[in-house]
């Protein structure tokens, strides 16, 4: 469950499926994630990040050069949650997956520089 300065209640919304099996790590510590770099809105689950070296905060993952990880960035991991996005006030999430089987065509920003980058994590395609 994602948390954030947010008060309020969040309705249940259906359910997207990203895991290809139940086999999976999530990151020990967690992470934050950097509202300012996220769209407004709903951010779903299976959103590709990766954290920035300089904040220390998960930001969407995007290549400046197609092919290529980015520079400045590390720790890619798969968003198992999603979660309300106001812009402003950080969320911080548990359910970072680095290790697992995932449904490809199911994810949110997955290239193939990114699927190369996590190694542990096994992309299945139906």
């Amino acid at each position: 469950m994602p948390y954030s300065l947010n008060y309020g209640r969040t309705e249940f919304r259906g359910g997207k499926n990203i895991l290809a099996s139940t086999h999976l790590q999530f990151r020990e510590v967690g992470g934050t994630l950097d509202a300012t770099k996220f769209d407004t809105g709903l951010v779903e689950v299976g959103t590709c990040i990766v954290k920035n070296t300089t904040t220390g905060k998960f930001e969407p993952y995007t290549e400046a050069t197609a092919g290529t990880f980015p520079d400045g960035f590390d720790d890619p991991v798969i968003l198992n949650v999603d979660f309300i996005n106001d812009g402003v006030n950080d969320t911080i999430v548990g359910e970072l997956i680095v290790r697992g089987s995932v449904y490809g065509a199911k994810l949110v920003g997955v290239t193939d520089t990114f699927k190369a980058a996590t190694p542990m994590i096994r992309y299945v395609y139906q």
